[in-house]
């Protein structure tokens, strides 16, 4: 290839390449130059419902766990794991042949002592007046009286074994302690069940109304306290607070509930408070051990500073405003931000009720940026 050759295409890749120039990532565009027009908000004040949120759990209303209070082999289960029971319904039988035994025997020791009893008072009976006509000794006389009372006590100590006895066949037939929704069985039919703390059946749950455990730290406790000290934040005047529940679908339940405990301790281990409300769970839509957010409701923000959620901004120190200064420049402004209401979020700190700052244009602007103000 000639030199002439060699030059000419070199030219017309230069051409070719040269044309086609690079298109610019998205937000790497050169800022404008000169003064950036730019709508002004002002910061306002005004009131707000306070809303405080948390992560709860559900927790049955009540949760009994059915044990076994005599020995013997289970015999039946009488109800479908899982389901609705009413309180004294039958959930378990154990064999009760072994105590029907005992108490046949307890029968007959009672019928004995009854027998013994009332010989003995009527030999005491007879003895007493002739001991006073002196025609039986004092002797006669006061074996016939402890006789009268031993058999008495021994009647008695009969009567407690045929009463235990009758307690302990019906122990036999193991209901339900309260309604509710009953576990799986925790010990197979045909098992031998022994009385007591190895005796575990299973379990009953009272699920309406169901309880919701959720915490605050101590440091948001401690906030709240002083804004309700300052006035800040206003507490419902009938001190009850509402609760709310979203479910793990986003479902939020319609009907509401209330706090009813208040943990008097900070748990050392997390520097947790935990709270306790009850709701209405007659349409069984929340299960012990289910995880919600929970939203209390009742207090109101007073006087509170708020901007639009888009003027606030994040930067390395954390987030900030972009002030609008008198001489039309910007400046970031840092700020402490609070909840967000709507399309505004609350401002606990930075800026002051009036301040000018900067609604719109904000990935163009700068610290010390011109700018050509709009009043909103």
């Amino acid at each position: 290839m000639n030199r002439l050759t060699t030059l000419s295409l070199s030219a017309a890749l230069i051409l070719v390449f040269g044309g086609c120039e690079r298109p610019k990532a998205a937000g790497m565009e050169k800022p404008p130059e000169g003064p950036v027009p730019v709508t002004a908000s002002e910061v306002k004040t005004g009131n707000f419902p306070a809303l405080l949120q948390a992560t709860g759990q559900t927790q049955a209303f009540n949760t009994v766990q059915v044990f076994a209070r005599v020995n013997g082999y289970l015999q039946k289960r009488s109800y479908t794991e899982g389901s609705a029971v009413k309180q004294g319904e039958t959930l378990f039988v154990i064999d009760p042949s072994d105590l029907k035994n005992s108490l046949n025997n307890a029968k007959a020791a009672y019928d004995l002592a009854s027998a013994n009893y009332t010989n003995a008072k009527a030999v005491l009976n007879r003895i007493k007046p002739l001991a006073e006509a002196n025609a039986a000794s004092q002797q006669d006389l006061d074996t016939a009286t402890a006789n009268e009372r031993n058999t008495a006590a021994a009647l008695s100590a009969a009567k407690a074994s045929l009463e235990q006895a009758k307690l302990n066949l019906s122990y036999t037939t193991v209901t339900a302690p309260i309604s509710g929704f009953v576990d799986k069985s925790k010990i197979d039919v045909g098992t031998y069940v022994a009385a007591g703390a190895n005796g575990l059946l299973t379990t009953v749950y009272q699920t309406d109304p169901m309880y919701v455990n959720f915490t605050f730290s101590e440091n948001e406790k401690l906030a709240r306290q002083n804004a309700i000290a300052s006035g800040r934040l206003v507490p419902p005047k009938d001190g009850k607070y509402e609760i709310e529940l979203t479910l793990s679908d986003g479902t939020t339940l319609s009907r509401k509930g209330s706090i009813n405990f208040i943990a008097p301790f900070v748990d050392s281990t997390t520097g947790n408070i935990t709270y306790r409300a009850v709701i209405d769970n007659s349409d069984r839509k929340l299960l012990p051990g289910q995880f919600v957010q929970v939203k209390v409701k009742g207090m109101e923000w007073r006087n509170a500073l708020y901007v639009p959620q888009k003027t606030l901004l994040t930067g390395p120190q954390g987030k900030f405003v972009y002030a609008i200064e008198a001489n039309n420049t910007v400046s970031a402004k840092p700020v402490v931000p609070g909840e967000w209401v709507g399309e505004n979020i609350l401002i606990e700190s930075g800026v002051n009720a009036g301040d000018k700052i900067a609604a719109d244009a904000l990935p163009k602007l700068k610290p010390g940026a011109e700018i050509i103000p709009n009043t909103k």
